[in-house]
């Protein structure tokens, strides 16, 4: 046996995982960059949305559950009729979540609250906040 001609081989094989430890490093970082996005309600971008797709379904899943409800969110305070009516909502959306939170505490009820409030602040710097009665 060439003992040679095995070394080069496991110098390939170390290589070769080496490789495959740094993109799995750089996808948990991706990721958790992501969900720090997340948990301070902003939203995702339509290439951080595919990645998610393609690398963490579950969170895919829970990022388009919170990018619906935000959109629902958003969509009733432009039919408010007064600050007060989109200030009551928003303290009406949170108390839905602070209910939820006596079940059990979760990372995704956290990500939905700094969602509603995100977009109640985003809501409330807007033209059509300001012309509100």
């Amino acid at each position: 046996m060439n003992v040679k001609s095995v070394q080069p081989v496991s110098e390939y094989f170390k290589a070769m995982q080496q490789s495959k430890d740094a993109r799995a490093t750089k996808d948990q970082t991706r990721l958790t960059s992501i969900r720090i996005i997340l948990m301070l309600g902003k939203k995702l971008r339509t290439v951080e949305m595919d990645y998610l797709q393609r690398h963490d379904l579950n969170l895919y899943n829970q990022a388009m559950s919170l990018s619906m409800e935000r959109q629902a969110y958003e969509d009733a305070l432009q039919h408010s009729r007064s600050k007060a009516d989109a200030n009551y909502y928003n303290t009406f959306k949170l108390m839905q979540i602070a209910e939820q939170l006596k079940h059990g505490g979760s990372e995704e009820l956290l990500m939905r609250s700094n969602s509603i409030q995100e977009a109640h602040r985003e809501f409330m710097q807007s033209s059509k906040y300001a012309s509100l009665r």
